[in-house]
Order: structure tokens, then C-alpha cells, then sequence
């Protein structure tokens, strides 16, 4: 039997079905945590803000990311991602300050949060509990907590679907975005219909995901994405890493066509260890989608192997929810291929470990 068609395999090498469980609620997650975050209550003084800096990292990182990227053209006012312990010099009292932390204890954010109350800034936050809430509650700022019962894996990267949500229902209520609720909320409803042919009871003769994890397996795999899509190449990337215990990469046009190809002819081993896997949709600018055909020619003329994978989704956000369910199985599913349990992260835990000694 093929190793990813193995259902009893899968939950006895991944302790039960809590990690599949939490991919396949991605658009419950979504639809929980827009739904509530946008009920949160803000003063009237945060709609007035001139910028907007969110600091997290990892899994309660790459969802701002997302939505900066696929809301890049609709955006009113600036919107930075701050992933170490340093706040912008221009943060003041006229910027909002996101604070984003699953856990609730990741240290570079709690640094954050006590430099922006110096600062005089608005801040709110997302998180399930711990320190932030705390911080959060102790100083009465406006924040969603998030109630996880569409992650029972706990794992950020598993549950990013409520800090995407989480995010976008920030962004709608203080009419940071000129987009339409309804379109979201739409493509949110429609995901499932984009995604059950990824779910694990699919066998891999008609997976695209499964088949596409056979091919990356013992491979060192580039993500390569454009536009609207940058933010979820990220995430790709981190999954990978953390859930299927692999390295990968993720890489942006047109910014690669300036140096990477290029970077192809050496060490010789990288013929045998690259990948690409070209995320292509018909979203893209024509000069992005005409860039994406001529990297795959270079890339073949390096005698490196690529994968060409069409997202379907019918308009731009139903492709980035789309391309997030396909990163979360395909880590997924190479994590069974590598015999590596998806839920413990143990070198993230020892450096934790010894950063607090």
C-alpha cells in the first residue's frame, strides 16, 4: 500500500487524528476567527491611525504576512511586519501596534509590547492566552482571544487559519482595507470545495498534494511565488520546516530573476537535490505570468527539475486560502513520508530551553 494512502499508518505515526483533524478545519478556522475578531470593540482613535506594525513570529507571523501581501493594492495606510525584538524608531502615539503570539509567551513580542506602551502607541493583540493575555487584559487594550477548537494539534502553524481570520477581521473593523466583507467571507465558504480533494481519504492517483509530496520527498524544494501570493511562499516554507522536520525555501518573481537563476550551475549535487515547484496563477500581472514561463525554461536549461502547479481558486482570495491548504497537507503528508510526527517541534523546544538558562 502507498505510504500516504495508509490512513491507519498516518494516525499511529502522528499519535491520532488531531493534526489532520486541524488541516481539514482550515475554513472553519478562517470563518470562526474573522467572525469574532471583527466584533471586537476599538476606540474610535484607532480608526485614525497612520500605520500599522504587527510583530510575531513563525506561524502567528506569516499570517499578517499573507494578507499584506494579497491585500497590498487595497490597503489604506502602511503595514510592517516586525519580527524581532526592536520596534521601528517611528512608532508613536499615531501607530497601531499589533501584538501576535499563539502562545501567548513568545519573547520577542513581549518585548515589543512593553517598548510600544512606552511609546505611547495604540495596541491590540491575537492570542490564546498566557503573557499576552496578561499584558492585554492588565492594561484594558482591545484584543481577540482565540478559543482553538478547530486546532487541537496546538500547533501555530497548524491553526495559522485563526490568525489569518484573526488578522482580517482586525483590518475590516477599523476599515484599514477597501474590500468587500462578503467576497472574504465567500471565498472562506468555498474553500472546502477547493480543498477536499487534498484530504487524506483521497488516494494519491487523484492527490495533487500526495502526488506532489512523492515527487519533494529527499528533495530540497523552492517554493516560487509571485504578487499576491508572497506571503503563503512563507508559510509553505515554514511548514515544511517544521512540520515535516525538511529543509525548503521559497523564492519571489520577478526579485529572483535578478540573481538566482544564475546560482543554478553549482555545487553539481544540486542537480540531484533542487526542486522547484512553480505556484502559477492567472491572477498575475501579464508580465508576471510571461516571467514565471521563462524561469521554468531556465531553470530547465540548468537540467533542474520543476514541478508547474495551476491553483484554481476564481479570484485572488480563494487562490491564497487555496495555496494555504495545499502547504498545510503537503507538509502534512511529507512528514509521513519521513516517518517524522508533525506535532513536536523538539530543536525549537532545546533552544527555548536553553535560551531561558
Amino acid at each position: 500500500m502507498n505510504r500516504l494512502d495508509d490512513i491507519e499508518g498516518i494516525y499511529k505515526l502522528q499519535g491520532g487524528d488531531v493534526v489532520i483533524k486541524s488541516i481539514d478545519s482550515l475554513s472553519l478556522q478562517l470563518k470562526d476567527s474573522f467572525e469574532k475578531s471583527y466584533l471586537v470593540k476599538f476606540p474610535k482613535s484607532y480608526e485614525k491611525v497612520t500605520k500599522v506594525v504587527i510583530c510575531g513570529q513563525g506561524g502567528s507571523r506569516f499570517p499578517s504576512l499573507i494578507l499584506k501581501n494579497l491585500f497590498k493594492d487595497v490597503l489604506k495606510v502602511p503595514y510592517i511586519i516586525n519580527d524581532d525584538y526592536i520596534l521601528p524608531g517611528f512608532v508613536d502615539k499615531n501607530t497601531l501596534v499589533i501584538l501576535s503570539s499563539y502562545s501567548g509567551t513568545t519573547e520577542e513580542v513581549l518585548f515589543s509590547a512593553e517598548a510600544a506602551l512606552k511609546k505611547g502607541a495604540k495596541i491590540c493583540g491575537i492570542t490564546v492566552g498566557s503573557k499576552l493575555a496578561e499584558f492585554l487584559e492588565k492594561h484594558k487594550l482591545p484584543h481577540y482571544r482565540i478559543n482553538p477548537i478547530y486546532n487541537p494539534s496546538n500547533q501555530p502553524r497548524i491553526g495559522f487559519g485563526y490568525f489569518v481570520g484573526g488578522h482580517m477581521g482586525f483590518l475590516f473593523k477599523l476599515k484599514f482595507v477597501k474590500f468587500n466583507k462578503k467576497e472574504f467571507e465567500a471565498a472562506i465558504k468555498r474553500l472546502d470545495t477547493l480543498s477536499k480533494k487534498f484530504r487524506v481519504e483521497v488516494k494519491t492517483s487523484n492527490n495533487v498534494v500526495k502526488q506532489l509530496a512523492t515527487k519533494l520527498y529527499q528533495r530540497y524544494p523552492f517554493y516560487i511565488v509571485g504578487e499576491f501570493l508572497r506571503g503563503v511562499g512563507n508559510s509553505m516554507a515554514n511548514q515544511t520546516n517544521e512540520t515535516a522536520k525538511a529543509i525548503s525555501d521559497f523564492r519571489v518573481i520577478p526579485e529572483l530573476n535578478h540573481h538566482l537563476m544564475e546560482g543554478l550551475k553549482f555545487p553539481d549535487i544540486l542537480k540531484k537535490l533542487l526542486i522547484f515547484v512553480f505556484f502559477y496563477s492567472r491572477f498575475y500581472s501579464m508580465r508576471i505570468q510571461k516571467r514565471f514561463k521563462i524561469t521554468k525554461e531556465v531553470v530547465e536549461k540548468n537540467k533542474v527539475e520543476s514541478v508547474w502547479f495551476e491553483l484554481q481558486g476564481k479570484n485572488k482570495v480563494e487562490q491564497t486560502l487555496e495555496l494555504m491548504s495545499v502547504g498545510s497537507y503537503l507538509s502534512m503528508y511529507l512528514s509521513v513520508l519521513y516517518n517524522e510526527d508533525p506535532k513536536v517541534v523538539p530543536y525549537v523546544d532545546y533552544f527555548k530551553k536553553r535560551l531561558a538558562e
